[in-house]
C-alpha cells in the first residue's frame, strides 16, 4: 500500500507542478523537479521503484539511466545490472573496469540527473574524478 500511495503522490505532484507561474505571469516549464528531458529531476526514492527486470533503473555518477532496454545486451550478463537495480552503481560501474566508451555508451539511457542533495559526485565538495566526463 506503501508503494501505491506514492506512486499516487508523485503523479499529483508531476501534473500539478508542471508549470509555475512568476510574478510577471509568464508559465515557467521546466520549473518542476519532476520535468521531463535532459533536466529531469530524479530522487533516489524515484529511482528505488524501478527494480526489477521489466523496468529497470540505475544510478551512475549522479545521473539516472533507464537500462531495461539493455539488460539482454549486457556483455556481462543482465544478472549484474539487476543486482544494482533502483540502486546507485558508480562503485560497481567503476570497478568493474569500464570505459571512457563504455560511460559515454550510456548516454543513450540517460534519463535525467539526481537533486544535488542526493549527488555524490556531480557537485560543489563532492568526490571528484578525473575522468568524469560534464
Amino acid at each position: 500500500m506503501a508503494k501505491l500511495s506514492s506512486i499516487i503522490s508523485v503523479a499529483f505532484y508531476s501534473n500539478t507542478m508542471a508549470a509555475t507561474v512568476d510574478i510577471g505571469g509568464n508559465i515557467a516549464e521546466d520549473a518542476s523537479p519532476f520535468a521531463v528531458g535532459n533536466d529531469r529531476t530524479i530522487t533516489l526514492e524515484e529511482v528505488s521503484w524501478h527494480d526489477h527486470a521489466k523496468d529497470c533503473w540505475i544510478v551512475v555518477y549522479d545521473r539516472v539511466y533507464d537500462v531495461t532496454e539493455f539488460l539482454e545486451e549486457h556483455p556481462g550478463g543482465s544478472d549484474i545490472l539487476l543486482e544494482y537495480a533502483g540502486r546507485e552503481a558508480s562503485v560497481a560501474f567503476r570497478g568493474s573496469g569500464h570505459s571512457a566508451q563504455a560511460l559515454r555508451a550510456l548516454d543513450r539511457f540517460f534519463i535525467g540527473e539526481l537533486p544535488l542533495h542526493e549527488r555524490i559526485f556531480r557537485k560543489p565538495g563532492g568526490y571528484r574524478l578525473s575522468d568524469l566526463p560534464e
